[in-house]
């Protein structure tokens, strides 16, 4: 199953992108050893952020962040425009038993918190907030639209088990209106999008970006698209640059105190070990001298 974003154009000017993300999911619940219920919540901030990403352009990123009250905490994604993504979940260790319907995400997300975008436009960063209302990925997005952005936008996220692993599929939709497009015809379309979606995935057994679009817009072919991939811009060089910034009075602690030190990254959960040279290094580009040791 080759993860992807499709978009394409629907009569009444409205724009659409599907984005397929199980791969680039599974990945982020191996690399934070997720529980099925944080893996299922992050699985569907990484589908939401693949979806806009594909709104920028150029090299341009977006960062997708929840703050909650619930025992998730929260989860950050970071998606490119070129299809890269990364995140991770405040807290991998949830594992509820989740009811159907509309309060089925309560649970790990609680009763408040926000969502926030940030948004990288090249000269400059946007950043916007709205509460959480639904407590619902997909649906919290939608307010988001309504009411930061103020673009009319519709928004279906879905995941689907496979045994026991609990990311079998997840894929997202979005449609929305283009300055003048027609409203009523997005309101059509918007129509139990959620449930489409999710009979679209019941009845795909390797779905993919092609076959997603194609079952929901049967009578459309989409225009252009890109891979996605789970992938970190994490190095030992700015593990380096990290480790530099504490100042040279941190530093001399760690020499003293540890010898070594590593830093791991959020994103990915790599670490990168810094060495007792590496520390000595670092002391002297910061000119504090000759190390104590």
């Amino acid at each position: 199953m080759a993860d992807g974003v499709l978009r394409g154009l629907l009569p009444g000017d409205l724009r659409v992108v599907v984005a397929v993300v199980t791969d680039t999911a599974r990945e982020a619940r191996a690399r934070h050893r997720l529980a099925p219920t944080s893996a299922a919540l992050l699985g569907q901030a990484i589908a939401g952020g693949a979806l806009l990403a594909a709104l920028q352009k150029g090299d341009s990123r977006v960062n997708l962040q929840v703050e909650c009250d619930g025992q998730l905490k929260g989860l950050f994604v970071d998606a490119g425009a070129d299809g890269t993504v990364r995140g991770y979940a405040k807290n991998p260790h949830v594992d509820l038993e989740l009811q159907e319907g509309d309060f089925r995400w309560r649970g790990a997300l609680g009763n408040s918190g926000f969502l926030s975008v940030l948004r990288d436009l090249g000269t400059e960063y946007y950043r916007s907030s709205v509460a959480l209302v639904a407590m619902d990925l997909a649906k919290d997005l939608h307010h988001y639209f309504e009411t930061s952005d103020q673009v009319p936008t519709r928004v279906a996220i879905a995941t689907r088990r496979a045994e026991a692993e609990p990311l079998g599929a997840v894929v997202g939709v979005l449609l929305q209106a283009l300055p003048d497009g027609d409203r009523h015809a997005l309101a059509e379309q918007g129509q139990a999008l959620e449930s489409r979606l999710e009979r679209a995935l019941a009845e795909e057994k390797s779905p993919s970006p092609q076959t997603i679009f194609s079952a929901l817009f049967p009578e459309q072919q989409p225009l252009e698209g890109h891979p996605v991939a789970f992938r970190c811009t994490c190095s030992r060089a700015r593990a380096l640059e990290t480790v530099k910034s504490l100042g040279a009075a941190d530093v001399q602690h760690l020499v003293d105190d540890l010898g070594s030190t590593a830093v791991t990254c959020h994103f990915c959960g790599a670490k990168h070990e810094i060495s007792l040279p590496d520390l000595f290094q670092i002391l002297e580009e910061l000119g504090a001298g000759a190390p104590r040791n």
